[in-house]
């Protein structure tokens, strides 16, 4: 059946991108820069803006320093913070070269607008390229790990080529296969190259290029079960064996090119000019295991596993790690396939994305006087997402038939097979597209007011945001169950109105201390994906499509002097009308359901403090904890529909989640770390951190009162449909070692780094609960139980060796 594995993909596509940007890509920030840096002394009786500047301490501890478990920030999305090239809005994947090529990373804590960016509640992340030539313009790198891949090697170099032109180029590759988790590998290579022209002081212009082609074999989450049967925490079945060698099912391939134009004039002695436009275009591809008509080849399926089946050898096969039962069995997938006379049952496809992602941003500043700035302009943007499912491999047949198969057996729909009605039983081959072919297409226009006071002791910024955006679907695809204009061609257009509105205004009570607050309220448009039931063949939208609306405060004092520096904050932040869309099976209705999860409320509050403290001139602590509440305070409205004729299963029925945590963010976590620079070069830095009181990812449609009276009929199983788990708190340990090589212009630096040196095996990196419920019949009694939680588990001691030359 295919369709199965479409529904398990956009479900699960809310929680894997985060785990997989973490476990993919890890920065490590000593590994080629290992000297003291030194406390510049002034007369800090003169200069009091010097403390208004609010760094984000507290995420520069943080960020790798705590245990390596899910870590949304405050309680907010992965998207909460705004990542920014001089204003032009970036992905994670850039952030590695652009550090190559020489960008200044500056970090802008919770509520803090950038200049020009108000930015979101999750801080802004500004990237910027200095005029100045660094003093060592070349590095050379390599490294070895032995997690996602083995080999890694850096190279950068910067010049001036005369006449007003300078040029960056950079590269970061990496190949090879994790230690720990089998299937996990890595090849990618990522190529930048950054040009500038300066035909004055007045006129810059820079053109940007980066081009990341990658290939990684990722790892899926899995039931506790699985886990204590092999004795595995890192099992992972995406993976078996084909012809005696591991082949994993679950590769992404990715190339998304940036290239980006930037030009910066003064147009006046008070006004200047900034445009940036550029943007991504290409494709991202993920390929699935998929079946027709026969058995689920995943290994670790519920009906799999000796819980269900009750059989012995099962169960031995299982506790004895036989590959046969715990991994994909691709040889006897072909075998199967070939005895169909050619046509498949089980064939690999890759889940195409190809995007478009364009931007234009027109910024001015007017310096009025000495005192307030005005930075204001338009930000255009065009974000095309084509998506199509495309065969990879038929696994030993010659083709399959691009018909919904999943309808083969309905008594109702079985005359409606076709998934593109304009061309009937097309035979699908190698590279064909099949399935669904669709496009999400967003454009957006957005308007933007600061201003900037600053006086030797108060700082006062005002930003405002008004725009406008649309967003469409349009199918190429017309599927016979959704006839004409209900799956072909364009959907009408969802409007929407998003604004942003930040205040913020800080008073400096010496030129060591200073306090701030802020203001914040914002509507954001949702993502295009969650707007339609069912967005691979259905043109049908959300009922009432709303913004999603936040309002936030913070307040943070800020101490620093000639031994410390010490940043406190208290923040609260309520998020209404957030909307989420799924498809999967319902096991109550027996059917293939979209549903749409609509008016999510959360409320996050809590306190962050940060402090770096100069023990003496070789000696450095820094201290970090948080503590807070992540919560729902709304009970959504849940709509179920059937997948085949839109008929609806459950109607605005109310989900109680207010007394359940967000998911994947730890309301308890603290760090220290203490670092010694040594004489000649070398050093050490010693870190421990803290997670505490985190949950698992909560499923609304578990809290409806159809599940809970349906399936909840006893007091424990009305327990186990609406009690939210806890995991574990998260330890982690780690230490590294440095060494640095002083030559006349340039540096040799060798760095160790050991990662969770407790080894702990048993820690969580984050759970999910799951949206199917099980049947259990016992004679005529029947009783349901929620499926087991999908757990992924953090990784256990690992290292990190770096030699980087400076020169």
């Amino acid at each position: 059946m295919s369709r199965p594995v479409l529904l398990l993909l956009f479900s699960l596509a809310i929680g894997s991108p985060a785990a997989a940007q973490y476990l993919d890509d890890e920065y490590y920030p000593y590994a080629e820069r290992e000297e003291r840096r030194e406390l510049l002394a002034t007369d800090s009786t003169l200069f009091y803006r010097a403390i208004q500047s609010s760094v984000d301490l507290y995420g520069e501890l943080t960020d790798f320093n705590l245990p390596q478990v899910a870590m949304k920030r405050r309680g907010l999305g992965w998207d909460a913070e705004r990542i920014s090239l001089s204003g032009m809005e970036l992905s994670y994947r850039h952030l590695s070269v652009l550090r190559l090529l020489g960008a200044t990373e500056t970090r802008y804590a919770g509520l803090v607008p950038a200049p020009g960016i108000p930015g979101g509640s999750g801080g802004v992340r500004l990237f910027e390229f200095p005029v100045e030539e660094p003093m060592q313009p070349f590095l050379a790198s390599v490294r070895f790990t032995d997690r996602n891949y083995l080999l890694g090697a850096k190279v950068a170099a910067s010049g001036d080529l005369g006449r007003g032109w300078t040029a960056s180029l950079a590269m970061d590759a990496r190949t090879g296969r994790d230690l720990h988790v089998q299937g996990v590998f890595t090849n990618a290579m990522t190529a930048a190259l950054r040009v500038a022209h300066a035909w004055s002081s007045d006129h810059r212009l820079s053109l940007l290029c980066i081009l990341p082609p990658s290939t990684r074999g990722t790892r899926l989450s899995s039931s506790e079960e699985a886990f204590s049967l092999t004795g595995d925490r890192f099992y992972n079945p995406a993976w078996g064996y084909q012809d005696g060698r591991i082949r994993n099912s679950r590769v992404r391939r990715e190339f998304l090119p940036l290239l980006a134009f930037r030009y910066e004039g003064r147009l006046s002695a008070q006004t200047s000019l900034a445009v940036n436009l550029g943007g991504e275009a290409g494709l991202s591809r993920y390929s699935m295991l998929d079946w027709y008509d026969a058995r689920t080849p995943m290994p670790d399926n519920y009906r799999y596993l000796p819980s269900h089946t009750g059989d012995l050898e099962t169960e031995r096969a299982w506790l004895a790690a036989d590959p046969r039962y715990t991994q994909i069995n691709w040889d006897e997938l072909i075998r199967c396939n070939r005895m169909r006379n050619g046509e498949a049952v089980y064939a690999l496809d890759d889940r195409v994305e190809r995007t478009t992602d364009l931007h234009l941003d027109a910024a001015f500043t007017t310096a009025l006087d000495r005192a307030l700035t005005l930075r204001y302009g338009l930000t255009l943007r065009y974000d095309r997402s084509r998506s199509y499912r495309q065969m990879r491999d038929l696994l030993g047949a010659r083709y399959v038939t691009d018909i919904d198969r999943y309808l083969i057996d309905d008594d109702t729909y079985s005359n409606l097979l076709q998934n593109d009605l304009r061309h009937p039983d097309r035979e699908i081959r190698e590279g064909d597209r099949f399935g669904y072919d669709y496009a999400l297409l967003t454009r957006e226009a957005r308007l933007l007011l600061q201003a900037d006071y600053r006086s030797d002791r108060l700082r006062a910024d005002l930003c405002a945001e008004l725009g406008s955006a649309g967003i469409s679907r349009r199918g190429y695809y017309e599927k016979e169950l959704f006839p004409g204009d209900l799956s072909y061609g364009p959907s009408r257009t969802l409007r929407f109105s998003p604004w942003l509105v930040k205040a913020l205004v800080g008073w400096s009570f010496s030129a060591r201390s200073y306090l701030e607050g802020i203001l914040f309220a914002s509507a954001d448009v949702p993502r295009a994906d969650q707007l339609f039931y069912q967005p691979l063949y259905n043109n049908r939208p959300v009922e009432l499509p709303r913004c999603e609306r936040t309002y936030a405060a913070e307040l943070s004092w800020r101490r620093t002097g000639a031994q410390f520096d010490l940043r406190l904050a208290a923040y609260a932040a309520a998020v209404y009308d957030r909307l989420e869309t799924r498809r999967y099976y319902d096991d109550l209705a027996s059917l293939y359901c979209d549903m749409s999860v609509s008016g999510i409320g959360l409320l996050s509050c809590g306190v962050e403090a940060a402090a770096e403290i100069r023990l003496s001139y070789r000696w450095q602590l820094a201290l970090a904890a948080s503590a807070g509440r992540f919560t729902y305070i709304r009970d959504p409205e849940v709509t179920v529909l059937s997948d085949v004729d839109n008929t609806a299963v459950l109607t605005r029925a109310t989900a109680r989640m207010a007394d359940c945590h967000v998911g994947g963010a730890p309301q308890l976590a603290a760090v220290s770390e203490l670092t010694y620079f040594g004489p000649r070069g070398w050093g050490f830095h010693l870190s421990a951190g803290y997670a505490g009181l985190r949950y698992v990812e909560p499923m609304p449609l578990r809290r409806t009162d159809r599940v809970t009276a349906q399936a909840g009929l006893t007091p424990e199983a009305f327990e186990a449909f609406t009690r939210q788990e806890r995991l574990s708190d998260a330890f982690t340990l780690d230490a590294s070692l440095f060494k640095s090589f002083y030559f006349d212009r340039s540096r040799l630096t060798v760095a160790l780094m050991l990662r969770n040196l407790t080894d702990a095996s048993d820690t969580l990196y984050n759970g999910y609960e799951s949206l199917r419920v099980r049947r259990i019949s016992a004679g005529d009694a029947t009783s349901w139980t929620p499926h087991a939680t999908r757990y992924t588990y953090a990784y256990p001691r690992s290292f990190y060796l770096t030699i980087s030359y400076r020169f």
